[in-house]
């Protein structure tokens, strides 16, 4: 397989194309002072599954990529979800951002699938009057 080659902001990274499927020990690149401060990102626990996959399958794969551990606190189901972002500084931030924007776009499709559910009631609901109109003239 061939390796992947990012680039963001003038900067190119090659990534191999087989991530591991779980970080099993510390990575060469991760050292203890990443530990000592780390990013933190709240989003509705609703959203974790969308955004990290069944089981947080896609954890390992973004841990990899982004240089970056990750840990969820999920507190309850229809609560809120921490996510500790532990790494460098600058990849924190970059994990982190790019965590929030993920889950805006989850947030805005719910919100669109909700508001066109709402839609199609309400259009269902005046079938049946509209239908009985006709039919009485």
């Amino acid at each position: 397989m061939q390796d992947l080659k990012w680039t963001y902001s003038g900067t190119s990274r090659t990534f191999p194309s087989k991530v591991p499927k779980s970080l099993s020990k510390v990575p060469s690149w991760f050292h203890s002072e990443f530990l000592r401060s780390p990013r933190t990102v709240r989003f509705e626990a609703r959203l974790l599954e969308r955004i990290f996959g069944k089981d947080g399958d896609l954890i390992p794969h973004v841990e990899c990529v982004s240089h970056t551990l990750l840990h969820v606190n999920r507190w309850n189901p229809d609560g809120e979800a921490e996510i500790l972002v532990f790494g460098r500084p600058y990849f924190q931030q970059d994990v982190a951002a790019m965590i929030k924007k993920v889950a805006d776009h989850f947030r805005q499709l719910s919100l669109q699938s909700a508001d066109d559910a709402s839609a199609k009631e309400a259009e269902a609901q005046q079938l049946p009057v509209a239908d009985a109109r006709a039919k009485s003239q």
